[in-house]
């Protein structure tokens, strides 16, 4: 089995199918034997964290332009 994954075939399948890629099968079955769950998990979460700050800051940005054109209008 290959380590990795071809990402025309990860794109053509979606992103509701990420979790069947042999990329992240092979990430979770070194989790699992090595025994990171934990470390992976607040990996995952301080990188998920990080995405929603960005995520927040993005919408925040587009409201105040809304609010701004408004006002100018």
């Amino acid at each position: 089995m290959s380590t990795t994954t071809d990402t025309s075939t990860i794109e053509s399948k979606g992103i509701r199918n990420f979790r069947t890629a042999a990329d992240i099968e092979n990430f979770y079955r070194f989790i699992q034997d090595n025994g990171l769950r934990r470390e992976a998990s607040l990996v995952l979460s301080a990188i998920v964290g990080n995405l929603r700050q960005k995520e927040k800051k993005e919408t925040r940005k587009k409201k105040a332009k809304a609010r701004r054109k408004e006002k100018l209008q």
